[in-house]
């Protein structure tokens, strides 16, 4: 009877109450190499898969584990990127998975520095804003708590002065956006704003005159003025007619 190569024999040893079989798994030509369990039982493994040329490549996974999705598109190495990205339902009653259909999409600027992806807004009935169905908007002059600081003067007396101030709320900044006064007769608003946090001295920044023609005074103040926490805003009444009347004043921004 010839000789032949007899395999190893299967060694197995005792596990509690039951027998298992210790196997190495292990590179045939290098059997260095070998398969590594960790402390939590886990076979460490690199997967491995054919990319679009159907050349071998290694799966990378990111820090949380999960597999790394490649979107960018290149001719080169990517030829065929992940498509993963935002896809929302067409607007059905109610929308399920056949639904999902609908892709952003964008546009590179031709400066190449802005990316900017299309976006189209639409009412609450599902037509698109124009022309004729316009964006119903607010417009105000800053952002912040409303600031309206109204003030009666009552009987300033002729030739007379007296003072409105506003401190801004602790930190705070006042954006000051308008001033009105008015009186029956004949009268003179100056706009003054404090040099610094309790200094007393106050720098005039507009000075405004009504007529018998129009008693009122407004200021509508286009380059919004802004004045800090704890400083004060103070408009200075003058009564300018011949006999005592009551001054109206109020101050008007946003604290932000």
């Amino acid at each position: 009877m010839g000789d032949y190569n007899s395999g190893l024999p299967v060694r197995s040893e005792a596990d509690g109450t039951d027998e298992r079989v210790h196997v190495k798994i292990v590179d045939g030509t290098t059997p260095s190499q070998r398969a590594i369990v960790d402390t939590d039982g886990n076979v460490h493994v690199e997967v491995h898969g054919n990319d679009p040329s159907t050349a071998d490549q290694t799966l990378k996974v990111s820090e949380s584990g999960n597999a790394s999705l490649d979107g960018f598109y290149n001719v080169a190495t990517n030829s065929v990127p992940s498509s993963a990205a935002d896809i929302v339902h067409s607007r059905v009653a109610s929308p399920g998975l056949a639904d999902q259909v609908i892709r952003h999409t964008g546009i590179i600027a031709a400066s190449g520095n802005v990316r900017a992806a299309d976006v189209s807004i639409f009412d609450e009935n599902g037509i698109p804003f124009s022309a004729s169905n316009p964006l119903p908007t607010t417009s105000v002059d800053s952002e912040g708590d409303e600031v309206n600081d109204y003030q009666t003067s009552a009987a300033v007396a002729a030739g007379s002065s007296v003072n409105h101030n506003y401190t801004v709320t602790a930190l705070k900044t006042l954006k000051l956006s308008q001033v009105e006064s008015s009186g029956s007769g004949k009268m003179k608003m100056a706009v003054k704003v404090e040099t610094g946090v309790a200094t007393g001295i106050f720098n005039t920044k507009w000075v405004m005159f009504n007529s018998t023609a129009n008693p009122n005074i407004q200021l509508p103040i286009k380059e919004l003025l802004s004045v800090a926490a704890g400083v004060i805003v103070r408009l200075t009444l003058t009564n300018r007619d011949q006999q005592p009347q009551d001054l109206f004043s109020t101050m008007s921004g946003h604290e932000v």
